[in-house]
Order: C-alpha cells, then structure tokens, then sequence
C-alpha cells in the first residue's frame, strides 16, 4: 500500500524562508529555518494566472517540494529580490501594449507587435487553440514556438489594436 501521509501542502510562513543566488548566473539556493537548505532550488507559482503573488512551492532538483509560502508579501525584502527574478525568468511573458500589423500566410497569422520589451514579431497557427481569454479582458496568446504574450487589459489597447485582435474572430 502506498503512503500518502506526505501529499499534504507544507505550508510555512514567508519569514523563516530565506532565498539568495551564490553567483549572479547560478540557480539560487533556498534555506528553510530549522528544516534544509535546497541547493538548487526550483521555485514555481502554484497559479501562475490567478495567483501571482500568492502560493509559492519551492522545490529541490529533483522536482519534489519542500514548501509553499502563502504569500510573497510575506518574504523579507533580499528573498523577495531573489524569488521575483526567478519567477521573472521562469513566467516571462510579454505584454503586448500594441500591434502594428497583423497578416494571414499561408495557414499562419503573423503578429508584428510592441511589448514592454520592444517590438517582437512572432506566427500564430489555429486561433481557437492558442489565444485564450484567461479573465475578462485579459487574454493570452501562444505563438508556433511555444513562447506566450500577454495582453492584460484589451480595452487600453489602442482602436487600430483591438480592431486588429478582434477581426480574429
């Protein structure tokens, strides 16, 4: 029989979680007080759309998870630091604040666009399965190379813009 005595969230408070990287390129280390310390620590949000700042599972290498803080808030101001660059390297999404032009090739649309970044451009194949409304107004697209855009509020986009999205559909 299998024990499932350990499938239960372990919950701790931000405050005895401690998060820094060794080297500026290297994977950061996670210290709980009075528990282990990870040394490769993977962090990952446990509802990465409905729950940006809440519900944080740091994990070892392996996969397995060592705990989940409740809230970011919650983390003192250098393990904060520490844990917003990884979520920012792991959930990189653009948001896409204009588009430029939009074009049908062949059985792809062709998105020239103007994110927090700059200017990207990328191919969308099958509208129905790659663009999503994930909460009123917000919406998420997904381009032929996997990589995600984000448009966060599609009544802020320009007329043209939403003109553009909407002719999608």
């Amino acid at each position: 029989m299998n024990d499932v005595s350990n499938l239960e969230p372990n919950y701790v408070h931000g405050s005895k979680v401690r998060v820094w990287h060794p080297t500026e390129d290297s994977l950061p280390r996670c210290e709980m007080q009075n528990d282990r310390c990870l040394l490769e620590a993977r962090i990952y949000r446990c509802f990465p759309l409905s729950a940006q700042d809440g519900y944080i599972s740091f994990q070892d290498a392996g996969g397995h998870e060592a705990c989940i803080v409740k809230s970011i808030s919650e983390l003192d101001d250098e393990t904060r630091a520490a844990v917003e660059i990884e979520l920012d390297r792991r959930y990189f999404t653009p948001v896409i604040a204009r588009i430029a032009s939009l074009k049908q090739e062949a059985s792809l649309w062709k998105f020239d666009v103007d994110t927090q970044r700059g200017a990207h451009s990328f191919y969308l194949r099958g509208v129905r399965d790659n663009i999503h409304e994930v909460a009123p107004r917000r919406w998420q697209l997904r381009s032929i190379d996997g990589q995600r855009y984000e448009i966060r509020d599609l009544s802020l986009l320009d007329k043209r813009s939403v003109n553009l999205f909407e002719s999608l559909f």
